[in-house]
């Protein structure tokens, strides 16, 4: 259950989404790297307003996203998404949202990027990427590949 801040914040930022609006939410995030998966890492995921913006993500640590501590703070732009699609949680370690909550997946030639989003903002998040990464990430519901 959501309280106060907290629950004004999500429904604000779930307006913004299904908008077309600038926001930015908090998730979780890993990514794929040479050497396998990242460690779940707290990141802020930020979409431009629509029609034409990006969708970017912030995370703090640079080691757990699969790069050299010397580099600081993450900023990057998703690119090249090839495909999108949600899976269920798996383990108790990624079931940040409960362990009936779901996992947003991107796909691309190089890398492989989760997100855990609360999930009252799951939905319009999920379309919001969709729309905005464009129409080659057709995946669709969950377990979707």
């Amino acid at each position: 259950m959501r309280f106060g801040r907290d629950r004004r914040t999500r429904d604000a930022a779930r307006r913004a989404l299904l908008q077309g609006a600038g926001v930015s939410i908090d998730v979780r995030l890993r990514r794929t790297s040479a050497r396998g998966w990242g460690a779940w890492t707290p990141a802020r995921l930020t979409f431009d307003p629509l029609p034409d913006g990006r969708v970017r993500w912030h995370a703090e640590d640079p080691v757990a996203v699969g790069l050299p501590a010397a580099h600081g703070p993450v900023d990057a732009t998703f690119v090249e998404v090839a495909d999108l699609w949600t899976r269920g949680v798996r383990f108790r370690s990624e079931a940040f949202w409960g362990l009936d909550a779901d996992i947003v997946v991107l796909g691309s030639e190089r890398t492989t990027t989760e997100l855990a989003i609360a999930p009252d903002l799951l939905d319009a998040a999920l379309g919001r990427l969709r729309v905005q990464l464009g129409p080659e990430t057709i995946g669709g519901g969950r377990g979707d590949r």
